[in-house]
């Protein structure tokens, strides 16, 4: 026990220290400027992106050298005579109106890749996606086919989605399973090396380290002295795992932790405000009986946690379209976004898989606080600002 008490102290001291030289030498370092925090990160605009670098025709001015780096660090068959006649689709149309995120065509087509892009690893697929996928490109190419499932590495691919020969499909090479830790991130850096313009370069260089933070956490990124701490001995790395072994069960106890006090805090209302308030630890919402179309909600998404106003199933069915509650959003003052089921709704907490300010905010309870207050507020907001609810 006194071995790992001195281990965090010591990881502490050194985090400290690299933090404090960071804010010394901000001027030239600056570390937590990145291009790709202006992106609205999704799915669609990763595939955007890596379309975009794949492309040999696009603006980049490379060439192929990114298609090469591709086809070379992955080992795959895309042969072509002419890189002009190289074509790369997004969202390519299958006979089910599904759509191939990238798919990659060289002249003659007697090559085709397509690349299913998942950047979340709880995103689910839909029943027989990747099984439909590969028989689409096995329709639209005139020889050789195959399937990049692109996930973050602790995503698995099950029959729901693949069907029931995935095993002899991966055996054949038909579909090829890679994911952004092992595979994206290494490839960035060799794109990185091999990028002649110092703007593309730096393009690059951001969306690398976007990844990593992403994927891997943001000290990959900050404090890299801990890794000399770790390896300096047997008993540092052992210790390392350990404590990395535990965040999974940490992180579910306190998932758990927030349906309690999620529970605490509707009764609390319930008395506060003189009408009952229920909270659904399913759907994580809380149903107010003041509101007929909208439930108070927060929910695992986009990486983080989202807050805000969700329709309720009835009143989705009626309206499809997206509800804008455009007087509430400017009384509340905070840049909320509309989606169909959310008339309002704010990434909270970004990427919760390697940043601890929501897991710490469970804990020392600033997150239950934090909802009672934005319930209390959207209660007491003018009833001219809620006509829809």
């Amino acid at each position: 026990m006194n071995d790992h008490i001195s281990f965090f102290r010591e990881i502490q001291a050194r985090s400290k220290f690299e933090i404090e030289y960071e804010k010394r030498h901000s001027k030239k370092l600056a570390t937590q400027f990145n291009s790709m925090k202006f992106l609205h990160w999704n799915e669609n605009k990763v595939s955007e992106i890596l379309a975009f670098f794949l492309n040999p025709n696009e603006g980049h001015g490379q060439g192929d050298i990114y298609l090469k780096l591709f086809k070379e660090e992955l080992g795959l068959h895309f042969p072509y005579d002419n890189s002009k006649n190289v074509q790369v689709i997004l969202e390519d149309s299958t006979f089910e109106n599904r759509r191939v995120d990238i798919v990659l065509k060289n002249q003659d087509k007697s090559s085709v890749l397509g690349i299913e892009n998942k950047i979340y690893p709880w995103t689910k697929d839909q029943e027989n996606q990747v099984e439909h996928y590969l028989q689409y490109l096995q329709y639209i190419s005139n020889n050789h086919y195959q399937l990049l499932y692109l996930t973050p590495k602790s995503k698995e691919l099950t029959e729901y989605s693949g069907g029931k020969d995935i095993e002899k499909l991966i055996e054949t090479g038909k579909l090829y399973l890679i994911n952004y830790e092992e595979h994206i991130i290494p490839l960035l850096k060799e794109f990185i090396k091999n990028t002649e313009n110092e703007r593309v370069r730096c393009f690059l260089v951001d969306f690398e380290s976007q990844l990593i933070e992403n994927y891997m956490g943001k000290e990959n990124l900050e404090l890299g002295s801990l890794n000399h701490l770790i390896t300096e001995t047997e008993e540092n790395i052992e210790t390392a795992f350990k404590i990395s072994n535990t965040l999974n069960s940490i992180k579910q106890e306190t998932k758990n932790l927030v349906d309690q006090q999620m529970l605490q805090l509707a009764e609390e209302l319930t008395e506060k405000l003189k009408f009952r308030i229920i909270y659904n630890e399913q759907f994580h919402h809380f149903e107010i009986p003041l509101f007929k179309n909208l439930f108070i909600k927060f929910n695992y998404e986009e990486g983080g946690v989202i807050y805000g106003l969700v329709k309720t199933p009835q009143y989705m069915d009626s309206h499809h379209d997206k509800v804008y509650l455009n007087d509430l959003r400017n009384y509340l003052g905070i840049k909320f976004r509309t989606s169909h089921w959310w008339p309002l709704f704010f990434l909270q907490y970004p990427n919760i898989e390697h940043d601890p300010a929501f897991w710490i905010d469970v804990r020392n309870g600033k997150f239950k606080k934090f909802m009672k207050d934005f319930i209390i507020t959207i209660i007491e907001a003018p009833d001219d600002l809620k006509p829809d609810m």
